[in-house]
């Protein structure tokens, strides 16, 4: 497996030094830097052993995707600028999660607002294509949407999009806010993409107490899993804590390669 950190480019130096694979930025904040300040980390990530290999945040909380204040030509106008903003990096994979944007708002049944979601999942495949970027959706915990919080959701919802440049994340934090069932991924099977954080107050992965980390990895060892696993959480000393994790999470792979 290829291991990373969602984090800004300013940390590109610690991801090096830790030994890790790549390094995940976040599609709004990139957006908002300077056209000066984005061609150097690009130039910065050109010359790194460690390149950009994912983005996620993929839309800002203003955009209310589902019965809202986002038109269709908006959302392509959208859609189009992330998507190359994306490929500039040479990055190959988008998470789509953005919870807030995506909620089934009142006024709306569920099935309207899920059959809105698809038209915009699979609008989202269709603009990444054309930039040869995947999209992946990640189910959320219940606090922060209503819509696709567990993985079968996730699964069922990728099923009715249909496309090929959208996939499925699974995300442990969530996995275990949710109370979501973990041997499911090994029903699923397919994931395009993964994110991991403890379930006890998101942070960086360090320690195997009080979580199921042996038991994620080994469901996705078992699904044919071997792509790319992206730390997302809270970290007071992200070079302490960054370590300490890559070794864990590199020891719970080689625990079930055995």
């Amino acid at each position: 497996m290829r291991y990373g950190i969602c984090t800004g480019p300013q940390n590109l130096e610690i991801l090096e030094r830790l030994g890790y694979d790549y390094i995940e930025l976040s599609v709004t904040a990139t957006m908002k830097l300077e056209p000066e300040v984005l061609e150097g980390y690009r130039e910065k990530l050109k010359a790194s052993r460690v390149k950009c290999e994912a983005f996620n945040i993929l839309f800002p909380k203003t955009m209310e995707l589902i019965g809202g204040n986002t038109s269709k030509g908006e959302l392509g106008e959208y859609l189009h600028k992330a998507m190359a903003l994306i490929a500039s990096f040479g990055a190959k994979v988008v998470v789509f999660g953005s919870g807030k944007c995506r909620r089934c708002p009142e006024g709306i049944t569920f099935g309207e607002a899920y059959r809105e979601l698809v038209k915009v999942y699979r609008a989202a495949g269709e603009i990444g294509a054309e930039y040869g970027v995947n999209v992946v959706i990640e189910p959320l915990s219940r606090k922060e949407t209503n819509m696709i919080c567990t993985m079968a959701e996730g699964a069922m919802l990728e099923s009715d999009v249909a496309h090929p440049n959208v996939g499925l994340l699974s995300d442990y934090f969530h996995v275990c806010a949710n109370h979501d069932c973990i041997e499911d991924i090994r029903m699923i099977r397919r994931f395009g993409h993964i994110h991991i954080a403890s379930g006890n107050g998101r942070r960086y992965p360090v320690s195997e107490e009080g979580e199921s980390y042996g038991e994620f990895i080994r469901a996705l060892k078992s699904a044919g899993y071997d792509g790319r696993i992206s730390i997302e959480g809270k970290t007071d000393d992200m070079e302490r804590d960054g370590a300490r994790a890559l070794a864990l999470l590199r020891e719970l792979e080689g625990r079930n390669n055995e």
